[in-house]
């Protein structure tokens, strides 16, 4: 793999994820984009749930796509997710984020039960539902995260909004 990151294959990543059985939501800019909203995206964003045997199936999986840790380029390990909140890979298929889920309702059982299927030809896999994308990107309040909410809400009307312990009072 070369220094510079591949563009970002979802069908490559959660193909890998499936044949691991590992449990996964994908999340930020590919959630957005099934959600009708096209717009390029860097990376793969995944939410995965805090189990240590879920996250030795994610770096398996990672490391099937040559998977690297992006900041210092070193082999994957499970010590490397595990405990850990985040994990950003460089792969075959692109950057990787992984992310630990975190409290109600952005907690992984919760963005399951709201999420949608999808199958890009290599398993179904889920992507997180517009309550749960809302959620994420009302936290990481960053520029494109609220271009993404006014996008999202052009195409959808008002948006759900479930109150964020620590964000919402």
């Amino acid at each position: 793999m070369s220094t510079a990151a591949p563009a970002p294959r979802l069908d490559a990543v959660a193909g890998a994820l499936t044949r691991a059985e590992a449990r996964f939501v994908v999340i930020g800019g590919f959630a957005v984009i099934a959600h009708r909203h096209v717009r390029a995206t860097r990376d793969i964003d995944l939410l995965i749930p805090d189990d240590e045997r879920n996250d030795r199936k994610v770096i398996a999986a990672l490391s099937s796509l040559n998977g690297v840790r992006a900041s210092d380029r070193r082999p994957l390990a499970d010590d490397l997710l595990i405990g850990a909140a985040h994990l950003r890979a460089l792969t075959d298929g692109g950057l990787v984020d992984i992310v630990r889920e975190g409290v109600a309702p952005l907690d992984f059982e919760t963005v399951v039960s709201n999420a949608v299927r999808a199958d890009y030809g290599g398993g179904a896999f889920l992507v997180a539902g517009l309550a749960s994308i809302v959620g994420f990107k009302r936290l990481a309040n960053r520029p494109v995260d609220r271009q993404d909410l006014e996008a999202l809400a052009a195409i959808h009307g008002e948006l759900p909004v479930d109150p964020i312990p620590g964000l919402d009072g």
